[in-house]
C-alpha cells in the first residue's frame, strides 16, 4: 500500500495545500533573495523599483505560476478544468459586484481592526511594500500595473484555482472555502514586521479573500477573481500614490497597510 493510500484524506489535503503554498512562497522568496545578491555581486545597482520588479517577477510570475502548473500537470488537469475561460455576462456582473464588495469589506474591516487594535494596545502597521513605496511613490504605480498583469492572476491561480480546488475536493464547500482563504491570508503575515500587527492585517485580508473565494465558487471562473484581485490591489496602490504625492503619506500608508 502506498503512503498516499495510508494517509487520511483530510490530512493529505491540508498537507498538499501547505506544501504548495510553502514551495511557491518560500521558494520564490529564497530565489528572489539569491538573485538580488547575485546582482549586487555583479555590481548592478538594485534600486527599490528594480528590487520590487525582481521580487514580483520571481515570486509571483515564476514560482506561483510554476508551482501551480506543475501541480496541475501532476494531477492531469488543464487550465480550463480550474476555470480559465472568458467570463459570461453573469461572470462580469459578479466581477463588478465582487470588486465593490471587496472595497466595502476592506473599509469596514479596517475600521473594526483599528478599534480592536486600540483596545488591545496593538499598533497598526503597513506591509513592507507600502513603507518602501512611501519613499518612492512610483512604486505604487508599478504595484497597480503589476497587480493587474501578474499579482492578481498568479495569486488566484495558486490560491483559488489550485489550493481552494484541492481542499474543496476533500472538505466540501462549507469547510473548504474558509480553510483555503485562511491559508491565503496567513501567507501574507510575513509581510509585517510584528506578529501582532500582522494578525490585524491578516484578519482584514481574510475577509477580502473570502469575497474572492465565494466569487470563484459561484462562477467557477478564475478570470473573474483574477481581475477582481488585480483591480482591488490597483485601487489600493492608486490611493497610496495619491496620498504620497498630494496628501498625508503617513496617514495613507497606515490605512492601506492593513491589507
Amino acid at each position: 500500500m502506498s503512503i498516499r493510500a495510508r494517509v487520511p484524506a483530510p490530512a493529505l489535503a491540508i498537507a498538499t495545500a501547505l506544501g504548495l503554498a510553502a514551495l511557491a512562497y518560500g521558494g520564490g522568496n529564497v530565489a528572489a533573495f539569491a538573485l538580488s545578491r547575485l546582482f549586487e555581486i555583479a555590481g548592478v545597482d538594485l534600486t527599490p523599483r528594480r528590487g520590487f520588479i525582481l521580487s514580483v517577477v520571481t515570486l509571483q510570475l515564476v514560482f506561483f505560476t510554476g508551482v501551480s502548473l506543475l501541480y496541475l500537470r501532476y494531477r492531469g488537469l488543464s487550465l480550463s478544468d480550474i476555470g480559465v475561460r472568458v467570463p459570461t455576462l453573469e461572470g462580469w456582473i459578479v466581477l463588478g459586484v465582487g470588486f465593490v464588495s471587496m472595497i466595502i469589506v476592506w473599509l469596514v474591516g479596517s475600521i473594526a481592526s483599528f478599534v480592536i487594535g486600540q483596545r488591545l494596545g496593538i499598533e497598526r502597521e503597513p506591509q513592507a511594500i507600502f513603507e518602501i513605496a512611501q519613499q518612492d511613490p512610483l512604486i505604487f504605480l508599478l504595484l497597480g500595473v503589476l497587480s493587474i498583469l501578474i499579482v492578481g492572476p498568479t495569486e488566484e491561480l495558486l490560491f483559488r484555482g489550485v489550493i481552494q480546488t484541492r481542499i474543496r475536493e476533500t472538505f466540501g464547500v462549507p469547510v473548504g472555502i474558509p480553510l483555503a482563504t485562511a491559508l491565503f491570508a496567513l501567507i501574507h503575515v510575513f509581510g509585517f514586521s510584528t506578529l501582532a500587527g500582522g494578525v490585524l492585517g491578516v484578519s482584514v485580508l481574510f475577509l477580502s479573500g473570502l469575497v474572492l473565494a465565494l466569487a470563484y465558487e459561484y462562477t467557477d471562473n478564475l478570470v473573474v477573481v483574477a481581475v477582481m484581485h488585480g483591480l482591488f490591489n490597483a485601487t489600493q496602490a492608486t490611493l497610496g500614490y495619491l496620498g504620497a504625492r498630494f496628501g498625508d503619506p503617513d496617514a495613507m500608508v497606515l490605512v492601506l497597510g492593513l491589507l
